[in-house]
């Protein structure tokens, strides 16, 4: 058996190769490395294999089409808590690039890359980067910012393509294990004048966060049609009281699919801004988070309420927020901030709000929130089939398997017409015509892996 599987992992790896133009073997397990395409000539659409071993510094730049992945075995950067805080993955001015595993022997090192013990920042991506690819990092026991962009050059925006400072960036399967601080951070900047370093059509998928402490998790602004899909997170801010958005996007996207559980902040914050003239859809849907420390799991209001002045080429935020599923919010019985479904605080006018068939359970406020739907009074908002129950047994929703029960009220109870994705969070149908209240459509006893269990790497399959 260990022969025939044997061969096939070698056909699979000759299978897989093939489709390269031409396969680059660099590194010698050990030093620095750099990869730079002003100095190397590599054919475009080729794969370059870093071999295995323990590195100090990594760079990838001035690279063009191309796919970086780890050889026979994981490459590891590992900081010695101080010894190298140099000691990383990097990536400057590349286009169309992949640093990506070896899907050959995917089974046995699911993560091509790791960075550990590193006190400073182990990845900076750095100047513009076009259509790029970072995937299957395991970050751990990081001291400060795990990704950091940054750039030699400020890209002042003048409303098209030209003059963003990224986009097309694809965030996936990256591991965030122990990190004391934010674990993406991109921060340009907005005022009266100028957007500066903006980042266009950037993807996070299937990221994993655990016993981290950074507050924010995420922060990015300024950045225009994000997407947020099936991340999930345990044990987040455990020892952090702050007010904190897990995702802190300032700017539009879609957040869908996600999970929290144990954590503390609002699972995103949306401080809202359209980069151009006509006003972006924010889409929340199929989210589910429960055991919450401190504060809802939502937060809109536009810049302009932030002392962020609405810069050139911007407008406003409508924002769509259906079919998600929160509960055991606030458990420490915060008074300073009830829990509800959403602190909303003003947006501008002519912006439209809407929040149908979500589902609460087990909320604390202090003095009363009508319905526990909105820390303040909304005007303007579309609101139907927003139930709240006093706990999950009652909502019949079940903790550990994130699925409904056979007796829940809430099976094809919500008002059709709103779904903004026809599956649910598992990949269920929703019933169209009546579609159940939260995240999830239909009852299972199928239990999905307990947040304490989550493996080393984790990708939920959506059926489509």
């Amino acid at each position: 058996m260990k022969f025939i599987l044997s061969i096939f992992l070698c056909i699979l790896g000759l299978i897989t190769k093939a489709q390269y133009a031409h396969t680059y073997n660099v590194g010698t397990g050990s030093g620095n490395l750099t990869v730079d395409g002003n100095v190397t000539t590599f054919l475009p659409g080729s794969l370059i294999v870093i071999a295995p071993g323990s590195y100090g510094t990594i760079n990838i730049q001035n690279l063009t089409s191309e796919t970086v992945e780890n050889g026979n075995g994981a490459v590891i950067m590992d900081g010695g808590n101080g010894t190298n805080n140099y000691a990383g993955i990097n990536m400057t001015s590349c286009n169309t690039t992949h640093i990506t595993r070896n899907p050959a022997i995917a089974s046995t090192v699911p993560y091509g890359f790791i960075c550990q013990n590193n006190n400073y920042r182990p990845t900076a991506i750095s100047n513009r980067n076009m259509f790029d690819t970072l995937e299957w990092i395991e970050y751990y026991n990081i001291g400060d910012y795990v990704i950091y962009f940054s750039s030699s050059t400020s890209y002042v925006w003048d409303g098209t393509d030209a003059t963003v400072q990224g986009k097309g960036l694809s965030l996936k399967n990256l591991l965030f294990d122990s990190c004391s601080a934010t674990c993406i951070e991109m921060p340009g900047s907005l005022s009266t004048s100028a957007v500066t370093n903006l980042q266009r059509g950037t993807e996070f998928g299937y990221i994993n966060f655990r016993w981290c402490d950074g507050g924010d998790l995420v922060f990015c602004q300024p950045i225009d049609q994000y997407t947020i899909h099936d991340c999930i997170g345990w044990q987040i801010n455990n020892d952090n009281d702050d007010d904190n958005g897990l995702f802190h996007m300032v700017g539009n996207g879609d957040f869908y699919r996600n999970y929290f559980h144990e954590y503390q902040g609002h699972i995103i914050r949306m401080w809202t801004l359209s980069y151009g003239a006509i006003p972006e859809i924010d889409s929340v849907y199929d989210n589910i988070s429960d055991s919450s420390y401190k504060y809802s799991p939502y937060e809109w209001q536009s810049t302009a309420g932030l002392n962020i002045p609405a810069a050139p080429n911007t407008t406003y935020v409508n924002i769509r927020l259906n079919n998600n599923t929160h509960g055991d919010l606030n458990y420490s019985h915060q008074t300073s901030f009830d829990a509800c479904l959403v602190d909303n605080y003003s947006m501008p006018a002519g912006a439209t709000i809407q929040a149908k068939n979500n589902l609460l359970f087990n909320t604390f406020t202090s003095n009363g929130i009508a319905g526990r739907m909105y820390q303040f009074t909304q005007t303007g908002t579309d609101t139907t089939k927003n139930w709240y129950y006093t706990s999950a047994t009652n909502a019949g929703f079940n903790i550990s398997t994130l699925y409904l029960t056979s007796t829940s009220p809430v099976i094809n109870a919500g008002i059709p017409g709103f779904l903004l994705y026809p599956y649910d969070y598992h990949g269920v149908a929703f019933n169209i015509s009546s579609p159940s209240i939260g995240a999830v459509q239909s009852y299972s006893s199928s239990p999905i892996l307990a947040p304490n269990s989550f493996p080393r790497h984790h990708k939920k399959i959506i059926i489509e």
